[in-house]
């Protein structure tokens, strides 16, 4: 960090908004790594208060900025203030400066919690599907997106195959990961029927517990959701998804009262379809996060990524066997279901049709099992 603040980098770009205040009583370092980076200004904020300066890529920062700009400017959700926008002079990273959240932690076994967030979801999904034009300024975060994602992380697992990194129980781990990818691909015309005729809307894309805060003043509690960066435009379902350990995991119950009023036709029912669907595709989300982490370097650089995807590749599995899709026991998921159920061969006429008929006996909706104590499925 320089010696004098004002010639830090977060400083020098905060100035160039023209701020009553710019030098900061110090700086914090919240992230840093080699896209992006968050610090803290202190008291360089209204009345003394802290502002958040985040770098990053240009066109995650834009979408955030989007946000910001045309959603939360309507004031119709708690939601940060947003001071501004720089872009960098190479145009290939922006920074964007925002109101500190605070330290209110959120806590998904708190009911109160959880209803504060079904309450908070509903009314902004309802509010971003009749806010004109934000279609055609987001990334697509609809079905097409989450299977390219399955595609490609099954692509990145393949290569990993004969890693000689790994140990024998990381590559039978990486396989079972990719036959249960390979399911759901077998399923996915299932996914679509689920989402093809639902209201589109905006979607966070990690809605999870550290990018929420709750904040308590007198007479009033209220949720302030940020790192917008994979937000995009689709079906609201990865930001319903029940998993209680890391995201958000909003009451769907109150989620679904907050929506009636602008979506008269949703039910509870439909929006446990939907959270269940949205289990997917947070699991392809983190395995496509993960996934490009693995290495074929020596083996303390790939323990931690082979690790995660452990544990995404057991909630994978539970996940499909929740709805019927595959049968199996044991800590890699076991095997595949005999018969109509096992993983469809890729790329052949007659994997298509395998595809098609996975499944015992009929096609299976997601609904297949529901269990509604805590709505963790």
């Amino acid at each position: 960090m320089p010696e004098r603040l004002a010639e830090h980098p977060a400083v020098k770009a905060w100035a160039a908004l023209n701020p009553a205040r710019v030098e900061p009583d110090g700086i914090e370092t919240l992230k840093l790594r080699d896209k992006s980076a968050v610090y803290r200004l202190g008291g360089v904020g209204p009345d003394g208060s802290a502002v958040i300066a985040k770098r990053c890529r240009r066109p995650a920062c834009l979408v955030e900025r989007i946000i910001y700009e045309r959603l939360f400017a309507r004031q119709l959700v708690p939601a940060l203030r947003w001071y501004g926008f720089l872009d960098e002079p190479d145009n290939v990273h922006s920074w964007l400066f925002l109101e500190d959240a605070g330290t209110g932690t959120y806590l998904p076994p708190c009911a109160e919690h959880r209803a504060l967030a079904g309450r908070w979801l509903g009314t902004t999904h309802a509010a971003a599907a009749k806010e004109q034009g934000l279609e055609l300024e987001l990334p697509d975060r609809g079905p097409v997106h989450f299977l390219k994602r399955l595609q490609v992380s099954r692509e990145e697992l393949v290569r990993h195959f004969e890693n000689p990194a790994l140990r024998e129980d990381g590559i039978r781990m990486l396989k079972a990961l990719v036959g249960d990818l390979d399911v759901l691909e077998g399923h996915w015309s299932e996914v679509e029927k689920v989402c093809q005729d639902e209201r589109r809307t905006i979607v966070h894309g990690d809605f999870v517990i550290k990018n929420v805060r709750v904040r308590t003043t007198v007479g009033s509690t209220s949720l302030l959701v940020f790192d917008w960066e994979n937000a995009g435009w689709g079906v609201p379902c990865t930001d319903l998804a029940q998993l209680t350990d890391r995201t958000v995991s909003p009451d769907l119950d109150s989620y679904a009262s907050a929506l009636r009023g602008s979506w008269p036709r949703v039910s509870d029912v439909r929006v446990r379809e939907l959270a269940e669907c949205g289990r997917f595709f947070r699991l392809l989300d983190e395995i496509g996060w993960e996934s490009p982490l693995l290495t074929f370097g020596p083996y303390r650089f790939v323990v931690k990524p082979a690790s995660r995807l452990r544990v995404y590749q057991v909630e994978l599995h539970r996940a499909l066997l929740a709805v019927g899709w595959v049968e199996g026991r044991g800590p890699l998921g076991g095997r595949l279901a005999r018969g109509k159920a096992r993983a469809p061969k890729r790329g052949t006429a007659k994997g298509a049709r395998e595809a098609r008929a996975s499944g015992r006996g009929r096609p299976q909706k997601l609904t297949h099992v529901r269990r509604r104590a805590g709505y963790d499925f």
